[in-house]
């Protein structure tokens, strides 16, 4: 499992890399980009069963970004980066890839993918906890409102993540906007009411 120190030299040797912007195919992650993920995809979509893709991301990224400004989302964008690919480097046969500003895609063996996902949203939410005030840590929301009669409150910085870990009727080029639109579903669900 990775830990946050990992993470940290991984940003770092992140950056010396960046000073050369043709180093990398994705400037602010340094992970593959999404033609990597495409040639990957290709290789991986037949073995699902024995392997499994995900589609992750930051959700409320964008609340946060409203109410405490961009001075940190590039840091938020490396870390989400290096914490996913530190925790996968331990995972034999695993891809880290990303496929846009907050998203990626992971393809690892089918039993690996929900722990580590999870153990990677445990040390993003340890992490980004530290870009919010007290208050808003305490309450666990950032943004309160009253919509059609319902109270809306939306929460902090997380990362979501959707799977397929079993051969799946849904085209190969589809699968990662698929994935990606049941992202969308489980952020608008996480709206506490």
């Amino acid at each position: 499992m990775t830990d946050l120190a990992q993470a940290r030299k991984y940003i770092t040797e992140l950056h010396r890399k960046q000073n050369d912007p043709y180093c990398w195919p994705d400037y602010l992650t340094g992970l593959p980009g999404q033609n990597a993920i495409i040639r990957k995809l290709e290789k991986i979509y037949p073995m699902l069963g024995t392997y499994g893709i995900a589609y992750a991301r930051i959700s409320n990224i964008y609340p946060y970004l409203i109410k405490y400004g961009y001075k940190h989302h590039a840091d938020i964008i490396e870390w989400s980066a290096a914490i996913f690919k530190t925790a996968f480097d331990d995972v034999k046969d695993s891809f880290v890839g990303a496929i846009d500003t907050h998203g990626y895609v992971i393809m690892a063996k089918s039993r690996d993918l929900d722990p580590v996902l999870s153990e990677c949203a445990r040390l993003f939410g340890k992490k980004t906890g530290a870009y919010y005030s007290p208050e808003d840590r305490k309450k666990g929301s950032i943004l309160s409102f009253h919509a059609e009669g319902k109270c809306v409150s939306v929460g902090l910085m997380d990362i979501i993540y959707s799977t397929v870990r079993e051969k799946t009727k849904i085209p190969r080029g589809d699968l990662v906007p698929h994935l990606a639109s049941m992202c969308s579903k489980l952020e608008s669900e996480s709206l506490q009411s």
